[in-house]
């Protein structure tokens, strides 16, 4: 994941946005764990400046020993005792460093939440949530979430991969299937290496195919900008509001400075 900044729709127009203050706390790796051969699942334990509340889908600012802070999904559903992160190994940074020499009790400071992308808990309707690669671990908080609590209206999980490899949480989601009829989860692959029995296209493309009933929906985003992109259109086609649907957009680090005030 890379930087994120609020590219929807402003929390303080609207009234039912959580208002966490935002901390800064002082966390201990208690496991490192691989989720792909380049996603890996980072469960931080706070010691020092909690609690640390935020609504599920927001992110946090994580800085690992030795680089500069960089903006994460939250993974993990509010109330959890470990703040979790996915984060994929992009070659170089702090995502490189988790996927190559993170370990066990190294000490990582944890600011926030952020974000526009969390669960609204108020709305009854239909969910639609689409997750590109890591992105699926900020999407399955805000699901999980909302089927915890009740939610009964219809709940989708699009979840687009690029081959088998990068396909994870394929267990925990089934048992989600098996326990809530009103949730459906679909991997999509759109590059697979081999023959495969999944589904074969972008993860926009599934979903216009699949159609389903979106009237009066919530959607929410997290991936790549062009998938982003391709999805808030394909919603808005299927009849999603444009104010019913959430992303954070993907910023440059010297952009979120410039847009936090330190430069």
């Amino acid at each position: 994941m890379t930087q994120r900044d609020p590219a929807v729709r402003d929390t303080k127009l609207d009234a039912s946005a959580p208002d966490f203050p935002v901390r800064e706390a002082t966390c201990r790796v208690h496991a490192v764990e691989a989720a792909t051969h380049d996603t890996r699942i980072v469960r931080l334990r706070v010691e020092d400046g909690g609690p640390f509340d935020y609504a599920a889908g927001q992110y946090a600012r994580v800085a690992f020993p030795g680089f500069d802070p960089r903006d994460y999904s939250i993974a993990s559903r509010p109330g959890d005792r470990d703040l979790v992160f996915h984060i994929r190994n992009i070659g170089g940074g702090p995502s490189h460093y988790v996927a190559t020499q993170l370990n066990k009790n190294e000490r990582v400071t944890v600011r926030g939440p952020f974000g526009h992308t969390y669960l609204r808990s108020h709305r009854p309707d239909p969910i639609v949530a689409i997750g590109g690669g890591s992105g699926l671990g900020q999407m399955a908080a805000i699901v999980e979430e909302a089927l915890a609590y009740g939610h009964d209206a219809p709940v989708h999980l699009y979840f687009g991969a690029r081959a088998e490899r990068d396909v994870y949480l394929e267990e925990r989601m089934g048992l989600l299937v098996d326990q809530y009829p009103n949730f459906r989860f679909v991997p999509v692959l759109s590059e697979p290496e081999a023959g495969t029995e999944r589904r074969i296209a972008l993860v926009t493309d599934a979903l216009i195919a699949d159609a389903p009933d979106l009237a009066g929906a919530v959607s929410y985003l997290a991936g790549p900008p062009p998938m982003v992109e391709a999805a808030t259109k394909a919603l808005t086609d299927l009849g999603v509001a444009p104010e019913d649907i959430h992303a954070d957009a993907f910023i440059s680090e010297a952009q979120r400075k410039l847009r936090d005030g330190e430069i």
